[in-house]
């Protein structure tokens, strides 16, 4: 259904955890607003978040977290090479306690605050995920007023004499358009890991690629600054989840809470590549995004697992924590029944073998007797002398049968492509604002990071999301309030 009105304050563009902050703050300041929404439902990758950054936060005075700022920066900056936009990413950190704080007295609950596997302890863990939030967002922007349309597009910016006057809309349902008026457009799209093409200008080798996104990440928002004059700017990072369960027949959503797939990677225990030879400190995946980016050497790379580790995992416990994830289970006490049921159901990414030759045989890794007999040296030396991984976490592979997870790397999201000022306004290639159009969220987080998603600082996707939306309408209201004295 199209919107009620034909003029609005305010549209923003994505009905994700960006797009409802900022409809939130703006029903706060009365300003007449309109959300977009081109699916069925609401809150886009928002309802999958485990939590947001903060810094100097209600919780973490509470709990005597004391984070130095200046020196969060400049790790941050070292962290990303300096591609960061050091102004942008000041502005967000000073912040983002006060976002927390925000969310906190809308009734957003959170369960702890820390940190995530080696990162400063800056997440905060939303009590009920990151849906329980975005019910919450949008049930206050709803009783501020804010007009909320799902299954409607936006197709184009209009302007005129270079600024922001509407917006063309497109019904996803009938294929009908409709142009709305308004002076401000606030772009929170979702950023572009579902869209192939744009996937490609990052990264180049897509096969092994798997988005975790909800599918509607396709990048509208950067076409649509693009369009109307914004900068091409960098495309950011992808966001890797380390290691992700190579099926080719189902979304990989689907293998995300499947305990093999937290034993295959974040377990560690052997990785090896098409030639059955092992490449990496299988504890990279202490940072998703660093796993991510040492399996892409590869061209094909599988997990490897005896009996003795599958039966330790299942019954005794982990051998480590599970980093990835603020919540670690004790043990993966569902393991060996998925492991059954994946054998019976044939799955391809999953290889049995009574001994190590003949798993090498079936999987065509002519290397991987002569790695693993290395490996168990390795393990009784106590010391890994080719990639040093921590004595503690050098497990050997001994005991059959044995197994073999085929591993592709999964994408969470993808941000940057749109470039912004510290109002979260959109610029030109000159690095002049747009006037009247924003970007927020994933749309406009690659000015926080370089080529790798910034896993050091925990919680921060979903913490931007927050604070660039609200940015954005405040620095509408301020801009508003300058004009009309």
């Amino acid at each position: 259904m199209f919107p009620e009105k034909t003029n609005y304050d305010l549209v923003i563009v994505g009905g994700g955890l960006a797009g409802l902050a900022a409809a939130v703050s703006a029903g706060e300041s009365n300003l007449t607003t309109l959300v977009l929404e081109k699916g069925r439902t609401l809150g886009g990758d928002g309802n999958y978040v485990e939590g947001a950054m903060g810094i100097d936060s209600y919780l973490q005075k509470e709990q005597n977290i004391a984070i130095d700022a200046g020196e969060l920066l400049q790790d941050e900056l070292n962290y990303s090479h300096y591609e960061a936009n050091a102004l942008h990413l000041r502005k967000y950190l000073s912040a983002s306690g006060k976002i927390i704080d925000w969310l906190h007295s809308l009734g957003v609950n959170f369960s702890k605050v820390g940190p995530q596997g080696k990162s400063w302890p800056t997440i905060h863990t939303f009590a009920g995920g990151g849906h329980a939030v975005v019910e919450i967002l949008q049930q206050k922007a709803t009783s501020y007023g804010v007009e909320i349309v799902n299954s409607i597009s936006a197709q184009r910016v209009i302007q005129r004499n270079g600024h922001v006057t509407g917006l063309l809309l497109k019904n996803e349902a009938t294929g009908q358009y409709r142009e709305v008026a308004t002076s401000n457009v606030i772009l929170a799209t979702g950023g572009y890991v579902d869209n192939p093409e744009l996937v490609k200008k990052r990264i180049p080798n897509t096969t092994r690629l798997l988005s975790v996104s909800d599918g509607k990440s396709t990048g509208d928002g950067l076409h649509l600054a693009w369009q109307a004059g914004a900068d091409h700017y960098q495309m950011g990072a992808i966001q890797y989840g380390g290691g992700a369960i190579l099926d080719k027949t189902r979304p990989a959503y689907v293998h995300m809470p499947a305990q093999l797939a937290a034993a295959a990677t974040q377990e560690a225990i052997l990785w090896v590549n098409e030639q059955g030879n092992r490449f990496i400190n299988e504890d990279v995946n202490d940072n998703m995004c660093h796993a991510g980016s040492a399996l892409l050497t590869q061209s094909r790379t599988f997990s490897i697992l005896d009996q003795m580790a599958i039966d330790h995992l299942t019954n005794v416990g982990l051998y480590k924590e599970v980093g990835n994830s603020p919540v670690s289970p004790a043990k993966f006490a569902n393991l060996t029944s998925e492991i059954e049921r994946d054998l019976a159901n044939h799955e391809k990414y999953l290889t049995k073998a009574a001994s190590i030759t003949e798993l090498g045989q079936k999987l065509n890794l002519p290397c991987l007797a002569q790695t693993i007999a290395h490996y168990n040296e390795l393990t009784t030396q106590g010391r890994d002398t080719d990639f040093g991984k921590a004595k503690e976490y050098l497990t050997p592979i001994t005991t059959g049968p044995f197994y073999a997870v085929e591993l592709g790397i999964g994408m969470a999201c993808a941000i940057g492509g749109i470039r912004v000022d510290n109002d979260s306004a959109v610029l030109n290639s000159y690095g002049y604002p747009l006037p009247g159009l924003y970007a927020a969220g994933n749309d406009a987080a690659g000015m926080l990071v370089g080529d790798t998603y910034a896993v050091t600082l925990p919680g921060s996707t979903a913490g931007y999301a927050v604070f660039s939306g609200r940015n954005a309408v405040m620095s509408i209201i301020a801009k508003s309030r300058l004009t009309n004295g």
